[in-house]
């Protein structure tokens, strides 16, 4: 967690002081001019629900305007203060609230909020996780978002239900849910954030033990604010579609670090085959370069992407943190090296020995890269 989670109940706006067990997420991210509107819309399905406002830093009025558009609508209205990161947000409200159903809609006013009733009977029926779906009967998306975004999110959906479909989800990418606490407090010390899609991570970290239904959606064009998408957001989803294959069984960070060792491999091998076939190069001779500019390449994207958290910046920085990387990245080979052919000297496969020891080596740069480059603060 980037940040402490802070809640602020805003005085003068009509709370109620009886006890309530329902309750709306609406994380939030520089939203003015669409969160009034937003919670106007919502009001008449959360009357007898406290509505919980997930603000991750905005620079803007989103806040102020919230609260404002609480007090004329008579909302009991919590602001949290949240952490960066939507997943994260969600969690720490979930962790902030006391209620025993709590619903999760997106506080740029896409989610049409007429699929809370329905969210809720199906949670207090026999479902654990009820899912605002864009993908079954009776659901319907705007038919003014761009092309380009309409076929995105059409293929990214495919894969994610593909990822999800030990949950028979079908729309695993979607973020509008309810779920039971007894359901979150299940899951929650398996869940891992860092993602982007809390539902994907949640479904990864249940291992298919929850009892899930769907309702039709109405998603909207945005009607201001801009979108969220961004190079750590397409890697955060790509790392969470793979978290859900695994079933919440591997670590994301793992999967992170991981992920960049193949992109490295990828960048090793084209470097090296052209340098090869293409310039003559004897293959020793070859070597060195594309390996230089695959630990480089994997160190840009471990500090970016993988160790966030504890990202280095500035040149003195970023340059001492390169030395040290390729210091971790040596001793891992070595140990790659030196665990392969021990395995092998017990008789076992070269085809066997040689992953082996690719995993051995993976998991001392891991753990060296985490102890020296990146270290926990």
């Amino acid at each position: 967690m980037n940040a402490q989670s802070e809640v602020f109940e805003p005085s003068g706006q009509g709370g109620r002081s009886q006890p309530v067990d329902e309750a709306i997420l609406v994380p939030v991210l520089n939203e003015e001019g669409v969160i009034g509107p937003f919670l106007a819309e919502l009001a008449p399905h959360a009357r007898s629900r406290r509505v919980y406002l997930l603000d991750s830093d905005s620079a803007d009025a989103t806040v102020s305007e919230a609260v404002e558009a609480a007090r004329r609508e008579g909302l009991d209205l919590r602001v949290v203060r949240c952490p960066t990161g939507l997943a994260e947000s969600i969690r720490t409200g979930l962790t902030n609230s006391t209620e025993a159903r709590i619903a999760v809609l997106d506080g740029d006013g896409q989610h049409e909020p007429d699929v809370v009733a329905a969210l809720f009977d199906a949670v207090r029926s026999e479902a654990d996780l009820a899912v605002g779906s864009r993908a079954v009967p009776g659901a319907s998306v705007a038919d003014d978002w761009p092309w380009y975004r309409s076929w995105g999110s059409r293929a990214l959906s495919w894969i994610a239900r593909l990822a999800a479909r030990h949950h028979r989800v079908r729309d695993p990418l979607t973020g509008c849910f309810a779920l039971r606490r007894e359901a979150w407090t299940r899951v929650a010390p398996r869940f891992e954030t860092g993602g982007y899609k809390f539902l994907l991570d949640f479904l990864a970290a249940s291992q298919g033990r929850l009892a899930v239904a769907e309702a039709p959606l109405t998603f909207k064009a945005r009607a201001a604010g801009a979108s969220k998408m961004s190079p750590r957001v397409l890697w955060e989803l790509l790392i969470s579609l793979e978290y859900c294959v695994l079933r919440g069984r591997i670590r994301r960070r793992w999967l992170g670090f991981a992920s960049v060792g193949l992109m490295g491999l990828a960048t090793d091998t084209v470097l090296t085959g052209l340098l090869v076939t293409v310039a003559g190069v004897p293959f020793a001779w070859a070597r060195p370069l594309p390996v230089l500019v695959a630990m480089t390449q994997n160190y840009a994207l471990n500090n970016r992407f993988t160790f966030a958290d504890a990202r280095r910046s500035g040149t003195s920085a970023l340059a001492s943190g390169w030395v040290l990387y390729v210091a971790c990245q040596v001793v891992g080979a070595t140990v790659n090296w030196a665990v392969s052919v021990h395995v092998y000297g017990l008789g076992v496969p070269w085809f066997l020995a040689l992953p082996v020891g690719v995993v051995a080596g993976m998991v001392v740069n891991f753990v060296a890269a985490r102890r020296f480059v990146w270290p926990k603060r």
